[in-house]
Parts: C-alpha cells; structure tokens; sequence
C-alpha cells in the first residue's frame, strides 16, 4: 500500500473540513451542546428538579436510584447514602447523557463522510480524485482515515473536558473525584471508535452511491435512531448500561462495522462512481 499517497488525500480531506463552515459547524456545536451545555443545565438545575426527593434518602430507595445500576453507587458512594442532589447528578451524568454521548463520534464521522464523496461530487473534483494513482483499496483507507481519526479525537477530547465538568459539578453532593466510571471508560475507549468504524462503513457505502450532499447527510441522520432507541431504554429504567453490556455492544458495533466496510470496500469501485458522476 502507497502509504504516502494515502495520507496525502487523507490530509486533503482534512483540510476541507477545516475550511468548510458546513462540515466544521457540526463538529463544533453538537460536542459543545452535549458534552457541556446539557450538563451545565440539567445539573445546575437539580435543585429544582429533585425537590421531591428528600435531601437524606437513600439512592436505592429514591425513584432515581432505581435507574442506577447498584455497582455505580458503590463506585462512587462507597456504600454511603446518597442526598437527593447527588442521585440526581449520578443518574444524569452516568446514565442519561452516556447514549447522547454516542452522538458525538456518530455524528462527526458522518458528516466528514458524507463530504468524502457527495461533497468531491458536488465541488466537481471527484474526477481528478478518479485519476489519481492509487489504488480502490487505498482510496477507501486514505477517505476513512480523513473521518475516523477527527471523530474519535472529537469523542475522546470532547470525554476529557465531560469527565473534568462531571466531578466539578458534583464537588460539593459527593466530595470526590468518581467520574469516569468503568462503563463510561469502556464507553470511551471501546465503543466509540467502533462506533465511527461502523458509521463511517455506512456512509461510505451511501456517499459513493448517492449524487448530493444533501442526500448522503440523509442517510447518515438514520444512523442516530439506535442511539435514541437506547436512551429512551436508559431513562425509563428497561436497560441499563453496567460495564459488561457495553462491552458486548462494543464487540458488536466491531464486527457490523467490518461487515459494513468489507462491504463498502466491494461497492467502491472508479467504473462505478466514475458511471455516477
């Protein structure tokens, strides 16, 4: 493999992302809003939204502390009971905004994405792209090298500052540094680069096939309904996410996503997006 003409056109894409308000917007604001913002509000405001919690119940017997897994309140509280504050902040931060996390490597990959062909197209240079020396298999490595390395980053920097904004937060309710949590970890480290493989594996297949932008960010809109389908699990208390589980759902998103790129790999094809253009 021409490993330098693959970093080459990996590099090209990423300067177009760097440049294109329309890809760097959404990578921008939507960490911003879920890894900052929506903390800042829904833990900000727990003093209104628990004031029918009282201050000394005990986590396990609050309606709350029946949406926590039992290992996290030992985790974080050592055995202790846990103010209504501090349930709250737990089930926000551990529970509610773990599936909204998945967002972020989702959403950022697919947006590179869904430039990586459709946008060529659209800009008129697919065609110069076509004719350039490399290989279909090198082409497909150096287009998911310019989506996966930025969204994974994204995810890991944007878990970073969520972890240093989940222990300030809860400072004064818990009196100790708890976040991350093992889920979490695995959450961050395991599934979220399988997560942008296998988005990516779907929107290279949609992006070489497809003949506008707009159509390919379409398709990757789709890919963010398993991730609503798991938080509305999550809150109403029917799955719960403890460190076992996500590391099956992480083995899983593995290999769908080597199915999908294995696949995406035989649809990408010159004759066939040269046919499209």
């Amino acid at each position: 493999m021409n490993r330098g003409a693959v970093w080459a056109i990996a590099r090209k894409d990423l300067l177009t992302v760097v440049r294109n308000r329309g890809v760097r917007t959404p990578l921008i604001v939507a960490p911003f809003v879920i890894l900052v913002l929506l903390p800042l509000l829904l833990v900000g405001a727990s003093t209104i939204l628990v004031g029918a919690v009282p201050e000394a119940m005990d986590v396990t017997d609050s309606p709350i502390g029946g949406l926590l897994d039992p290992s996290v309140q030992e985790q974080v509280l050592g055995g202790r009971a846990a103010t209504g504050e501090a349930a709250y902040a737990i089930f926000v931060l551990e529970v509610f905004l773990a599936p909204l996390f998945l967002l972020v490597p989702l959403i950022t990959a697919t947006v590179i994405a869904a430039d990586s062909f459709a946008g060529e197209r659209e800009r008129g240079t697919l065609e110069a792209l076509l004719h350039t020396p490399t290989t279909d298999r090198e082409l497909l490595t150096a287009k998911f090298l310019a989506a996966w390395i930025p969204a994974v980053t994204v995810a890991l920097v944007g878990f970073f500052a969520y972890s240093l904004l989940a222990n300030g937060l809860t400072a004064s309710a818990i009196g100790s540094i708890w976040f991350p949590t093992v889920t979490w970890l695995i959450l961050a480290l395991f599934v979220t680069p399988a997560l942008a493989a296998l988005g990516l594996g779907v929107m290279v297949i949609a992006s070489s096939r497809v003949k506008s932008l707009q159509a390919a960010h379409q398709v990757g809109s789709l890919m963010v309904l398993p991730v609503l389908v798991l938080l509305i699990a999550q809150i109403t208390g029917t799955l719960l996410l403890s460190p076992t589980l996500v590391a099956v759902m992480g083995v899983l998103i593995w290999a769908a996503a080597a199915a999908c790129l294995t696949l995406g790999a035989g649809s990408l094809r010159r004759q066939r997006l040269a046919a499209s253009m």
